[in-house]
């Protein structure tokens, strides 16, 4: 059987991660700033600043990284470094497949110089894979992950593993807000938004069931995105429930967050928008619930949008959404049941108490009111595209408020369960700060299938200064 690494490299050299790295080197020949190396060396440097506080690793392997970066170097188009480097030259790669098999050196890499954190929930070759649990200590799985694949064959430099609440729920791992490490980063993907946050990572993987991308990427001040269900391949990550389950990103640029795009689909990369957007502003009912400076947030983008020449229109709220995010956790934990088969009868007492008691929510549950909820997913999400013939983006709130005191709880999903149950692309932006002055993000929402022109908007946002670049965390 071809080992791990091998697994690894056959992505991006034919089928569809050959096509993704095609269209993607048309962007650019260099995705990052200056060579890999580099970039894993100012990534380290941010480790060694801001790790000790905000825990956003569960596995770092330094000198692994160097090694990948280096292999990278070489890959590189024009890398003086290529003729001599230990795959030219026949001698085992930093993952540990023979030159045969391996990268070849004069390839486009149009994430080189992005430097990569992953989810503890993706598959890993090259390190553990433990899913923020006990049951899997020590894990080792025999090939990455599809997403965590095609990152890699485009040139990014995996440093290492992030934390994750327990199975990507509830249940928090220790990482903090790097803004304030007394309040919580949020969840299941912390450690990939607090990573990012700090610059230990320029771009981060992670996942979405209800609201484990958006959420973060607002309490901790970065972009955030989660594409349209289905979009981003799920082979080798862990699933909570499958019907909702999503691959997301984190990254401090649009333009990033775009070339991850890319790199993961294989479509082509976002054109600029031709005229200002139109965005429909959306109160949907969980409005009322918002902290005053949420609702401040989208409030003051909308009016900046306004300023910039952008067309901003009140869409009420269209009857077949109501109560439809109400009844996000009931398919969760109904698949979650049928997820975590293996880990429930065998291992029982190694789960959390939250986790546990959704798991006797899920067995509690009717299937035939799962069914009509998921009927009831499937014609709201048909009716829903019609929402956007008259506008290019919805703008919702991202959180509740700004993130709450505590690392035991990752706060509230609501104003994220709603998009991920229509299985729409949706994005975080930073926009402004709370009351005790942590980070607020808004939530922009495009038509399913057009992920393109929702990440067009979010560079029209950013080209103009009307969303203020991500501030790194302070150690």
């Amino acid at each position: 059987m071809a080992g791990p690494a091998a697994g690894r490299q056959l992505i991006g050299r034919t089928g569809p991660g050959r096509a993704a790295l095609d269209t993607l080197a048309t962007v650019t020949a260099s995705g990052g700033s200056g060579t890999a190396s580099e970039a894993v060396e100012r990534a380290l440097r941010a480790v060694a600043a801001h790790e000790p506080v905000v825990h956003a690793w569960t596995h770092l392997d330094p000198e692994r990284a160097r090694r990948e970066a280096r292999e990278i170097d070489a890959r590189a188009v024009g890398s003086p470094s290529a003729a001599g480097s230990p795959s030219a030259a026949g001698s085992p790669s930093a993952t540990g497949s023979p030159s045969a098999t391996g990268p070849r050196a004069g390839e486009d890499l149009p994430l080189r110089g992005l430097v990569l954190g992953v989810k503890d929930v993706f598959d890993t070759a090259d390190q553990p894979t433990e899913c923020g649990t006990p049951i899997y200590t020590g894990r080792r799985p025999s090939a990455d992950a599809a997403a965590v694949a095609l990152l890699r064959a485009a040139g990014a430099t995996c440093l290492g593993k992030t934390v994750t609440a327990e199975l990507a729920f509830l249940t928090p791992g220790p990482t903090t807000n790097p803004h304030r490490p007394t309040h919580t980063p949020g969840g299941s993907s912390m450690g990939s938004a607090a990573a990012v946050a700090t610059g230990m990572a320029d771009i981060a993987l992670g996942t979405q069931t209800a609201g484990s991308v958006i959420r973060p990427a607002s309490f901790c001040g970065v972009y955030g995105f989660k594409p349209t269900f289905g979009s981003v391949s799920v082979a080798g990550v862990k699933l909570f429930a499958p019907s909702l389950d999503t691959v997301g990103w984190f990254a401090r640029t649009p333009a990033a967050l775009d070339r991850v795009r890319v790199a993961l689909t294989g479509r082509p990369a976002g054109m600029p928008l031709a005229s200002a957007p139109v965005i429909g502003v959306l109160r949907t009912e969980e409005w009322q619930s918002c902290a005053p400076e949420s609702r401040r947030a989208v409030e003051d983008l909308a009016g900046s949008l306004t300023a910039h020449g952008a067309r901003v229109v009140e869409v009420p709220v269209p009857d077949y959404l109501d109560g439809l995010a109400a009844v996000q956790p009931l398919v969760m934990v109904y698949e979650a049941v049928r997820t975590l088969v293996w880990e429930e009868r065998m291992h029982r007492d190694r789960l959390s108490e939250g986790l546990r008691a959704a798991l006797d929510r899920g067995h509690a549950t009717d299937p035939a009111e799962y069914d009509r909820v998921q009927a009831r997913r499937r014609e709201a999400t048909a009716r829903l595209d019609g929402l956007f013939d008259t506008v290019d983006v919805l703008l919702t709130p991202a959180v509740v408020g700004e993130a709450p005191a505590g690392l035991d709880t990752t706060g509230d999903p609501r104003f994220a369960r709603l998009w991920t149950m229509l299985g729409t692309p949706s994005a975080v932006v930073p926009v402004a700060t709370g009351p005790t002055g942590l980070p607020v993000g808004a939530q922009l929402v495009g038509r399913v299938g057009d992920d393109a022109r929702l990440l067009a908007v979010v560079a029209w946002l950013a080209e103009r200064g009307i969303v203020p670049e991500p501030r790194l965390a302070r150690p």
